[in-house]
């Protein structure tokens, strides 16, 4: 129960007291004796019982109809409000009840029935103290509506002041909320900005590692270009060598080993990137040429290992061949010895028979008496004059070498208006292109590759068009100066793949001079051309040893033997030029032994008698320091095999000639590498008595 309820109900209790305890007090004014009980008669008759009794009816009826008018105020409260008026209802219909035995009490039965004074005076008391109840029970009820409106509006100052706390708290919330979207946002434009940064950096870093990268990538190539000449160098060495001479070298052949391990392992950490740190990047290019250097250190052990070995194997054979030499000259001594005395038993018999047939023929001459004659005295014939060749070149050699040089500057000199005329430079790179393009894919990778570029080639100067730039197409016929430019120009491209392709890889100067082949036998001029053209780059090839002229100096002597100059009018370095030559050298040889294509013939434009006229001259000019070395092992190296089958004994004699004879003379000129390397390989051949066959060599009817 609520405490308005509570109210209510004391309120109502407190009136019923009253109410009742007034009444008595007016009723025992009246009353002289008991009233009550079951033995007493009631005071009233029927007339005015009804009377009295229809008054209280009415009364309540009027009393009730206060509350109708009260209740009428309440119609809008709740279901607490419905309860509290029926127990205000309750509380009226007690009071009513109360008034109603007090009216009966009030009420005596008159005989006349007529009310006196009192009776009036009673009514007139009652109606007052109704009056007065119902003042009361308006004031309370007011004051309880009262009671209710302070309430309700209390309630209403708490809902709005709940809702205002509501709306702040919803607000603080809202605020907070909107603090911490902020916050949030804030962060991530923070995170936005620190990843962009980042990527910034990182893709700073990325390019930084990109240029680092590729600088370390040429400086390693670079290295690499030096490392691998220098390792094929060492390599053929060592291979060359037997096995008895290498396990001399094996410290220095374990080095290379590791060493050539190290570098393919740095070549390929800085190809994949896999430098963690961007300094690393530099000591890559910084442990490339340590490597370069070590390299070049092992090399010079390996020299000086191997010409100590030499000396030491040089110094045996002379010791055999003395010792072999000194017992041939004892048993020369012991045969002539012998020769001398079977002579002098032959001479004094013959002696003896001269004199018995001179006693005889005396006899005979006293008895003729004829006189003897003398003896004639032998004469001494003096020996055949032989005429002695040149020390820089045969004779018959630089016959053919000026008759090849004119041949090439008479065709040079045709094709001058072709290659000068302005209006014709066009044409000239078209022809350029149909010859570069198909010549630079020669290779040996399968028949019907070497035969379709080979194809392309000759086509061309067969005068079929051949398609160019621009969707247009030439053919040679275009211009009558154009089949001799394109011939100098091919032969020209054919010889400068001695220092691209084939001073790197020996293999590939076979496929290349299987084509040579096939156009000089189809092309007779082309082989001319070609030849002029090796012997401009190397006059070694001829040989011919060009004197220095006197005045002349020496970078103008270098130019004349083969040097080249760069941009920047500096000559080459000897490393540079040796590795040229090596490739000219190779080429040379290849054209030898190499057959062309079987659909042009079997005839050898270029017999192995080249070859060997080539060394046996080679061994009589005037030697120069490495280049006469590099020339003849590298021409032993692909032509031994064939000139050993070929002429067997007589080359045997040619190689020990040179071991014995011509290394001597060069060794008063070179102590290098090159001249360790020969001696090294001649001894080699001498030992095993065999000279390995060249690695690359095609097959006969290969296309």
């Amino acid at each position: 129960m609520s405490i308005e309820e509570m109210m209510r109900v004391q309120a109502l209790d407190w009136m019923k007291v009253k109410t009742t305890m007034h009444h008595a007090a007016l009723t025992s004014k009246e009353c002289t004796g008991r009233t009550l009980g079951e033995d007493r008669e009631p005071l009233w008759v029927e007339d005015s019982g009804s009377s009295s009794k229809a008054s209280p009816t009415s009364k309540k009826n009027s009393v009730d109809s206060e509350p109708n008018t009260f209740s009428s105020y309440d119609t809008k409260s709740n279901n607490a409000k419905n309860v509290t008026r029926e127990k205000e209802e309750e509380a009226k219909g007690c009071v009513l009840q109360q008034l109603k035995a007090l009216s009966m009490t009030d009420s005596e039965p008159s005989i006349s029935c007529f009310p006196d004074a009192q009776a009036i005076n009673a009514s007139i008391v009652k109606r007052e103290l109704e009056e007065e109840g119902k003042r009361c029970v308006r004031q309370q009820l007011k004051a309880l509506k009262d009671k209710q409106d302070a309430l309700r509006l209390s309630r209403e100052s708490q809902q709005k002041e709940d809702e205002r706390q509501r709306e702040q708290l919803q607000q603080k919330a809202l605020r907070e909320r909107n603090d911490i979207l902020l916050i949030q946002k804030a962060d991530q434009m923070t995170t936005a900005q620190l990843e962009a940064q980042q990527r910034e950096q990182l893709a700073l870093r990325q390019q930084t590692d990109q240029k680092l990268h590729k600088l370390a990538l040429e400086g390693v190539s670079r290295c690499q270009r030096r490392f691998n000449q220098k390792y094929e160098g060492i390599a053929r060495i060592l291979l060359s060598l037997d096995k008895e001479t290498v396990q001399v070298c094996s410290t220095q052949n374990t080095q290379l080993k590791e060493l050539g391990q190290k570098f393919e392992h740095l070549v390929s950490t800085v190809k994949m990137g896999k430098c963690e740190m961007q300094s690393q990047y530099l000591c890559s290019i910084i442990k490339a040429e340590e490597c370069c250097k070590s390299l070049d250190t092992l090399e010079l052990e390996i020299i000086k290992q191997l010409a100590e070995f030499s000396e030491q194997i040089q110094q045996q054979l002379k010791m055999e061949a003395a010792k072999k030499l000194e017992e041939e000259r004892q048993k020369q001594l012991d045969e002539e010895k012998q020769r001398r005395e079977k002579e002098e038993t032959e001479a004094k018999e013959k002696q003896q028979q001269l004199a018995e047939a001179a006693k005889a023929e005396a006899a005979k001459a006293e008895a003729a008496k004829v006189p003897i004659p003398s003896e004639p005295k032998s004469q001494d014939v003096p020996p055949d004059a032989t005429a002695t060749t040149s020390s820089c070149v045969h004779p018959d050699r630089l016959k053919f070498y000026n008759e090849i040089l004119s041949l090439y500057q008479t065709k040079v000199d045709a094709v001058k208006p072709l290659q000068t005329e302005e209006s014709l430079k066009q044409y000239r790179t078209g022809c350029q292109r149909a010859i570069n393009l198909p010549l630079n894919a020669i290779s040996a990778v399968s028949p019907q590759h070497l035969s379709q570029n080979f194809d392309k080639l000759y086509s061309f100067f067969a005068g079929q068009p051949v398609k160019v730039m621009n969707g247009a197409s030439i053919t040679i016929n275009d211009h009558p100066l154009a089949r001799d430019y394109c011939m100098l120009l091919m032969a020209k491209k054919f010889v400068s793949q001695t220092e691209t392709a084939i001073s790197s890889n020996p293999q590939a100067a076979f496929p290349f001079a299987s084509v040579i082949v096939t156009f000089w036998k189809l092309l007779p001029d082309f082989g001319k051309v070609f030849l002029a053209y090796m012997y401009k780059e190397s006059p070694f090839l001829v040989p011919y040893v060009i004197p220095q002229q006197p005045g002349q100096t020496p970078e103008q002597y270098l130019k004349t033997i083969g040097y080249r100059l760069s941009e920047k009018n500096e000559l080459e370095k000897p490393d540079m030029y040796l590795k040229r030559q090596t490739g000219i050298a190779r080429l040379y040889a290849a054209v030898i032994i190499t057959q062309g294509r079987k659909a042009a013939g079997n005839d050898q434009c270029f017999e192995l008698e080249e070859g060997w006229v080539w060394l046996t001259h080679m061994v009589n000019v005037k030697p120069l320091p490495d280049i006469s070395a590099t020339m003849i092992m590298e021409i032993l190296q692909t032509l031994g095999f064939e000139l050993w089958r070929t002429y067997g004994k007589q080359f045997v004699k040619l190689l020990v000639y040179i071991q014995n004879i011509y290394m001597p003379q060069l060794a008063a000129y070179d102590e290098g590498g090159p001249k360790t390397r020969l001696e090294m390989l001649l001894a080699k051949f001498l030992r095993e008595r065999q000279i390995p066959q060249a690695v690359g060599i095609l097959p006969p009817g290969f296309w």
